[in-house]
């Protein structure tokens, strides 16, 4: 009888050691998986075709009397991707950039208004394109 009750208690006991070195082989993986996605994350970047580029200046017009002047899009944050490891209060901000590399996280639902600049040429001082 007990050589029957050592049978199964190895059998059991392979059954189990099999499950926990499954889960730990599991919880390896998507620990690398995890860090290899997050290294160097960047915000999404954003452009609307034909009105906002990478480098396009705007005056944003924010719900309240705030306004950013001669900015640009640099991106959105999205804390539903894997990426990032912000809080889910900061989903849905809108990064800035001011022309002296200032950044400016806002809320995206808080613009109530874009203004673009139209695109200048540069000219020289007696008032001819280059």
């Amino acid at each position: 009888m007990s050589r029957t009750a050592i049978e199964m208690f190895s059998t059991l006991g392979v059954g189990v050691l099999c499950i926990v070195l499954g889960v730990m082989a599991l919880a390896i993986f998507f620990t690398v998986l995890s860090r290899i996605n997050s290294g160097g994350a960047k915000p999404d970047t954003m452009s609307v075709r034909g009105v906002l580029k990478k480098n396009t200046w705007a005056t944003v017009h924010m719900t309240g009397s705030e306004t950013f002047d001669r900015v640009r899009f640099v991106g959105f944050t999205n804390t539903e991707s894997i990426k990032t490891h912000l809080p889910y209060e900061l989903n849905g901000m809108v990064i800035l950039e001011d022309e002296d590399g200032r950044r400016f996280m806002v809320r995206a639902k808080a613009i109530r208004m874009i203004v673009v600049e139209p695109e200048r040429e540069s000219h020289d001082t007696d008032g001819s394109a280059l």
